[in-house]
C-alpha cells in the first residue's frame, strides 16, 4: 500500500520563495492597508505556506519593513545617471531638468505612491518606519542626493556654485521636487502630464539656481 507523499517545505534561503512572498506582500499591504492584509492571503497569493513567510520573515511588521526596505532599494537600483549631468556649468539648468524628471518618473509611480502613502498612516505605530520618512522615503532615491551632493560639491569647488552644505543644497532640490509632485497629484492618487511635470522641474531647477549659482555668475 502506498502513501501520498507529504509536501516538503523549500528551503528558508531559497530566492525564489522569498520573492514571490515580496511580491505578493507588496500588492496586498497597498491595495488592503497594513491593518486589513494578513499572512495568510499573502501565502496563497505567493503560492507558499504560511509557516514559510514566518521562516523568512518572523511576523508580519517585519514583512512590511522588508517590502518598503525592498522599494527603496529597487528604486535605486533602478536609476542610472548620465556622468555628464552637472558638470558644465553652462547646461546646469537642464541638466537638472534631466534629473527632476528622472526623479520624479520613480516618485509618482503609482506603487511607490501608494507604499508612501502606507509609511505615513503606518509610522506612528511601527517606530522601524522612522527611517523610511527622510532620506530613505520609499521612491526619494539615496543615489539621487548622493549624486547631487557630489556634483554641487565640485561645482561649489570650481566657484560655479555656492554651496558650503553640499548635501542641503541636493536635499532643498529634491524637496521642491517632493513637495509639488506630492500636491499637484494629490500624494500619487491623480495622474498628472508630462506638461506638468516639466513645470514641476523647471521651477525647482530655476529656485536652486537663484539660490546657489554663484555671484560672479550673477547677470
Amino acid at each position: 500500500m502506498t502513501t501520498a507523499a507529504t509536501p516538503v517545505e523549500a528551503p528558508r534561503g531559497l530566492p525564489g520563495k522569498r520573492a514571490a512572498i515580496m511580491r505578493a506582500a507588496t500588492h496586498i499591504f497597498v491595495t488592503a492597508g497594513y491593518e486589513r492584509a494578513n499572512l495568510d492571503t499573502i501565502a496563497t497569493e505567493a503560492g507558499v505556506s504560511k509557516q514559510t513567510i514566518y521562516n523568512h520573515f518572523g511576523d508580519k511588521e517585519r514583512l512590511f519593513i522588508a517590502v518598503v526596505d525592498e522599494a527603496r532599494s529597487g528604486a535605486d537600483r533602478a536609476t542610472e545617471f548620465d556622468e555628464s549631468l552637472l558638470d558644465d556649468p553652462a547646461a546646469l539648468e537642464q541638466d537638472l531638468l534631466v534629473l527632476g524628471r528622472q526623479f520624479l518618473s520613480t516618485a509618482l509611480d503609482p506603487q511607490v505612491s501608494a507604499l508612501r502613502r502606507l509609511i505615513i498612516a503606518e509610522v506612528a505605530h511601527h517606530p522601524a518606519l522612522h527611517r523610511s520618512c527622510g532620506d530613505g522615503e520609499a521612491g526619494s532615491a539615496p543615489k539621487l542626493l548622493g549624486f547631487l551632493t557630489q556634483r554641487i560639491a565640485l561645482l561649489a569647488a570650481r566657484g560655479d556654485l555656492v554651496a558650503e552644505r553640499p548635501a542641503r543644497a541636493a536635499a532643498h532640490f529634491v524637496s521642491l521636487l517632493t513637495y509639488e509632485g506630492q500636491q499637484r497629484s494629490k500624494y500619487g492618487t491623480v495622474a498628472i502630464s508630462p506638461g506638468e511635470i516639466d513645470d514641476i522641474c523647471i521651477d525647482a531647477a530655476d529656485l536652486f539656481i537663484r539660490a546657489y549659482r554663484s555671484p560672479a555668475t550673477r547677470s
